[in-house]
């Protein structure tokens, strides 16, 4: 592979050993397949060493799967992570000892400037960091930390960290080969699109059913970062539906045209069953820009036939014309069917002055935080928006809290054991937040929870278990206790579970199921330990049930109310957590990134109109939604920016 030439270039040799560390110790601590992952994660390795640019198409056709936070446990950390860093270690390994080549000793002025503003871009994003630690109270590392934690903060830097160490891997696949490099990136991008357009068909069948869109069901497919609200979904979709044009046109054969047009049904079923108003602008505007440009680069801006008139330049002529009018009429019969056989969308079309008046309250008590001259410069810091908002903001509140813990007893073993909170203050927001661990092959039979539970005052406690995709719930089964303190310290009790049998949805379309402990009482909190669900199972069906094992395989989870977790809004996340300085540097590398790809030397690029429409649709999300704390679709995010920034060199 190293064909015996001597060491070239040490940095790259460095990045790609503490990638393969840092993947290796990830895969080490899996949650749930160790082995398995440590395994999975070397073959990896190896492949993207032995096909360096198959990177462009594995990373975005796996982004949408590859997190299995509800059964793991880890916030912090994904698999997605390792899947990038398997990239990383096995692409930079080779290139540590490639000669250097006389074509990428040059590098033009605008190239300088792009390679200076994304510089400046991460060395902000570092000093975010920074700055994130020291108001977390100091960098401590835990495997199962939360959104409160210091390494919340890494949490949010690691998309913009990822994005950056792929640059010289995208350089180099644009020289050595570019139009191989745009068609494993695209097609990646439609891949991945596949992957979720399947998990929103598999949900909703599961739960409110394809054709019943007068439920109060906002589809979240894969994306369980989900489990505090946000806007993943509607960030991914933005971002990737514009590649959907880019398959249609490639199709060379009307079979691949067909499954094209299929995905891209698909994929509008997708966004409108998020009943998201900002999914509906950030598809359809950006959609109508890539048209523009299409047409733009193929006349090469010429005026004349730009504004000429349009049947004369767009009337049907060969399959794949009349081909592309049905596929039209077939997205505006979808669009009316989703919005007139429901009323679900249309009352939150009828709530959205009310809506938008409660988000700029929102937003200005967010802006509250920003105490200074220092704090508007720099920012909080990385990922301290929620623990800040919480603290500091009336009202703005966790709706409940979970932490493990540890005591120790005189000649005894320690003892684990999870305290979960309900609300400090705020008697509404009881029960809608939880810790939840995930129930396979739940039977139809009576259930039992056994359980320790410890209280210092009176708490009520709400134990269920539902059929639960993440944010609604199916039919359910609970009990509800009020603990008192007891003269011993910690109470047993076993709790039988009443209410709807469990039939686990069709086979086509199994449900997920999940049981869930909560304490509903504002300011109450209980400490749980051995929890163990009874029933018809020829095993336990739940895992570490003694916390032995820290926070694995329990999640926590909102429900309703998700208000101190995300500004919802993109621009004012990079100035509370970054400050002014990260938020113009971000507009200044969007501003380069569009610039060059509608208007400088990279709209030549095939790419260059795809790129620029999801730019646009991830900027349009932003206005109503965070991006930056949901790490998949940030790298995503990035990832594009960089691509785009890089897009005039594969001209050139």
């Amino acid at each position: 592979m190293f064909r015996g030439s001597p060491l070239k270039h040490p940095l790259r040799l460095l990045v790609a050993l503490g990638s393969l560390c840092a993947g290796a110790a990830l895969a080490w601590h899996h949650p749930l397949w160790p082995m398995a992952v440590l395994t999975v994660f070397s073959l990896w390795c190896l492949i993207a060493a032995w096909r360096p640019g198959l990177w462009l198409f594995v990373v975005p056709a796996l982004l949408p799967l590859l997190n299995f936070s509800s059964w793991t446990g880890w916030l912090v950390f994904e698999e997605f992570d390792i899947l990038l860093l398997g990239a990383l270690a096995g692409a930079y390994g080779p290139l540590a000892w490639s000669p250097p080549r006389g074509r990428e000793t040059k590098m033009p002025f605008s190239t300088w400037r792009s390679t200076a503003l994304l510089g400046l871009f991460g060395l902000a994003g570092l000093l975010a960091l920074l700055r994130g630690f020291v108001d977390a109270g100091g960098f401590a590392f835990d495997w199962f930390a939360g959104y409160t934690d210091a390494l919340n903060s890494l949490r949010v830097f690691k998309s913009l960290g990822f994005a950056l160490l792929f640059v010289p891997l995208l350089q180099r696949e644009l020289k050595q080969s570019g139009q191989l490099a745009r068609q494993r990136f695209a097609g990646g991008m439609v891949a991945g699109l596949t992957v979720v357009t399947l998990a929103v068909l598999w949900e909703r069948a599961a739960f409110p059913g394809w054709l019943d869109f007068s439920v109060p069901y906002r589809t979240v497919a894969l994306f369980w970062e989900m489990h505090v609200g946000g806007a993943a979904i509607d960030g991914y979709l933005a971002l990737a539906t514009p590649f959907l044009v880019w398959a249609l046109l490639a199709a060379r054969r009307p079979l691949f045209w067909v499954a094209a047009a299929v995905l891209t049904l698909l994929t509008a079923y997708a966004c409108l069953t998020t009943f998201s108003r900002g999914v509906y602008l950030a598809v359809a505007g950006p959609l109508l820009l890539l048209g523009l440009l299409l047409r733009a680069q193929k006349t090469n801006f010429n005026a004349r036939d730009f504004f000429g008139p349009v049947w004369r330049r767009y009337r049907p002529e060969g399959w794949r014309a009349r081909a592309s009018l049905a596929l039209m009429l077939a997205l505006a019969a979808e669009v009316a069917a989703v919005l007139g056989a429901g009323s679900f969308m249309m009352d939150r079309l009828a709530s959205a002055d009310r809506d938008f008046g409660s988000r700029v309250e929102h937003w200005r008590r967010g802006l509250d935080l920003l105490d200074g001259p220092t704090d508007w410069l720099l920012g909080k810091g990385l990922g301290r928006l929620p623990a800040d908002y919480a603290a500091h903001v009336p009202q703005g509140e966790f709706s409940g809290e979970v932490k493990w813990r540890e005591e120790q007893k005189p000649g005894q073993a320690a003892n684990a054991f999870v305290t979960v909170r309900g609300p400090p203050t705020l008697k509404r927001l009881g029960g809608q937040y939880a810790l939840t661990q995930r129930v396979v092959n739940v039977s139809q039979a009576g259930h039992r929870v056994s359980l320790d539970v410890r209280v210092q005052h009176t708490a009520d406690v709400y134990v269920e278990l539902c059929e639960r995709h993440l944010l609604y719930d199916g039919p359910c089964q609970l009990a509800s206790i009020r603990v008192l303190p007891g003269k011993n310290d910690w109470q047993n009790m076993v709790l039988p579970l009443k209410g709807q049998t469990l039939a686990g949805g069709p086979w086509y379309a199994p449900r997920l199921s999940m049981l869930s402990l909560s304490v509903v009482n504002a300011g109450g909190a209980a400490d749980f330990d051995n929890v163990s669900l009874m029933g018809a199972y020829p095993a336990q069906p739940l895992e570490n049930g003694d916390f032995s094992g820290g926070m694995a395989h329990w999640f926590p989870l909102a429900q309703s109310y998700f208000v101190p977790w995300h500004i919802d809004n993109l621009f004012l996340e990079l100035l509370i957590e970054r400050g002014l300085v990260g938020l113009l540097l971000f507009a200044a590398l969007m501003a380069y990134a569009l610039w060059h790809l509608v208007f400088g030397r990279a709209r030549a690029s095939a790419l260059a109109p795809y790129l620029a429409a999801s730019l646009c649709g991830a900027l349009l999300v932003g206005l109503v939604s965070s991006l930056m704390d949901v790490p998949r679709v940030a790298f995503l995010f990035c990832l594009l920016a960089l691509v785009s920034a890089q897009a005039a060199r594969e001209v050139d």
